[in-house]
């Protein structure tokens, strides 16, 4: 405002056309924070114009009037060039100083008012050490980003290999724990009907079974620690060749053959599922069934598979135990298991006794939207 009352004190100039004039020269400032490029350029033609005006208006009272700005309109360009410097890139900057200087230098040459007090070395001066100061802070600044950004992923680089080294770790533990003990049942099993003279032959079937599955066991162990020992993020690789659905068939057997009575259905229309919740319906029946074995053996069994529009309903439910039960240990997580599956893929999980003495599992799994079916 100081700049529109000077131009109307000292050229006689219409006051409303002073105040469009002040106000080119101080809207830049703010406008410089969103558009530093725009700002510049409208701060560099509010600057012609004051200089052209002041030129065209020599017969005025001129003597010691700032040209090419005015003492505001000098701070508002030195302000704008400083944002802009601390925005844009090194080069944009030095061009924009250049123009300015070159601009005040073509004014001078052409369009000077006669004593005009010179402010254009002051801001070529002024922008000049401005221009370093802006530089160097900003790349102090870029630097220490830069480092933060790098600590970053340092830090981020040194949690994952200690992921990796747990999970090698934990791979480890299994193979010698778990994976010898299987191979030592397989091995005895193989061995045990040839210890016997003329063995029946529903011994060698039950030792043909164990073998199988100690050595089924053993190939889902090895695909475990294979996943275990891998930073591998696909998808898909996590879960072939995990089982599904299609070896539901196989595992109803290996239960019949372990003394249960199940019986199995299949309602709605199957159809291929993604693997996560294929991979899912399949442990969940197979945790179920193994419960079954452990808390009520020799019971009848149902179960279940129910496919929805969007969800497929697992159920598997047994009546209450042939005889007495004697009770095993173990860690009892299995049902844990069971749920934390079901709620990863934002499924329902209920596990109940019934009235009758047995147990019911259900789950529902929904097929997510984000997943085709395919994969």
């Amino acid at each position: 405002m100081s700049s529109g009352l000077l131009l109307a004190d000292r050229l006689r100039l219409p006051l409303a056309w002073c105040a469009v004039l002040a106000c080119a020269q101080t809207l830049p400032l703010p406008l410089s924070f969103v558009r530093p490029v725009v700002a510049w350029w409208l701060s560099l033609a509010a600057t012609v114009a004051y200089g052209l005006t002041a030129a065209a208006l020599a017969g005025q009272d001129t003597a010691g009037l700032p040209w090419p700005w005015t003492g505001s309109a000098l701070l508002v360009h030195l302000a704008v060039t400083f944002v802009a410097a601390w925005q844009l890139a090194l080069r944009v900057a030095v061009t924009q100083w250049v123009l300015s200087v070159v601009t005040g230098l073509a004014l001078q040459r052409w369009a000077t008012p006669p004593d005009a007090g010179h402010n254009l070395p002051l801001y070529a001066a002024a922008s000049a050490i401005g221009l370093v100061l802006v530089t160097a802070v900003r790349s102090n600044v870029r630097a220490r980003r830069q480092l933060r950004r790098q600590e970053t992923l340092t830090a981020y680089e040194r949690a994952r290999r200690a992921v990796l080294e747990e999970r090698a770790r934990i791979a480890r533990e299994l193979h010698d724990v778990v994976a010898h003990h299987m191979s030592v049942v397989a091995v005895q099993a193989e061995a045990a009907p040839y210890r016997v003279p003329d063995p029946p032959k529903e011994l060698s079937e039950s030792f043909a079974g164990i073998r199988e599955n100690a050595l089924a066991a053993l190939t889902e162990m090895r695909h475990l620690l294979g996943t275990l020992r891998s930073d591998e993020q696909d998808t898909d690789s996590r879960y072939v060749p995990q089982p599904g659905l299609d070896s539901i068939g196989e595992l109803l057997e290996n239960v019949r053959s372990a003394g249960l009575r199940v019986d199995s259905e299949v309602r709605g229309a199957p159809r291929e599922l993604p693997k996560r919740v294929e991979l899912s319906a399949f442990r969940i029946i197979q945790e179920a069934l193994s419960n079954v074995l452990r808390h009520s053996p020799g019971s009848e069994v149902e179960v279940v598979l129910a496919y929805g529009p969007s969800e497929i309903e697992v159920l598997v439910s047994n009546g209450p135990p042939a005889g007495p039960v004697t009770p095993r240990p173990g860690s009892g997580h299995g049902q844990l298991g069971m749920r934390e599956r079901v709620s990863m893929l934002g499924g329902t999980f209920r596990a109940a006794h019934r009235e009758d003495g047995g147990y019911e599992v259900r789950a529902t799994l929904p097929l997510r939207s984000g997943e085709s079916e395919g994969e």
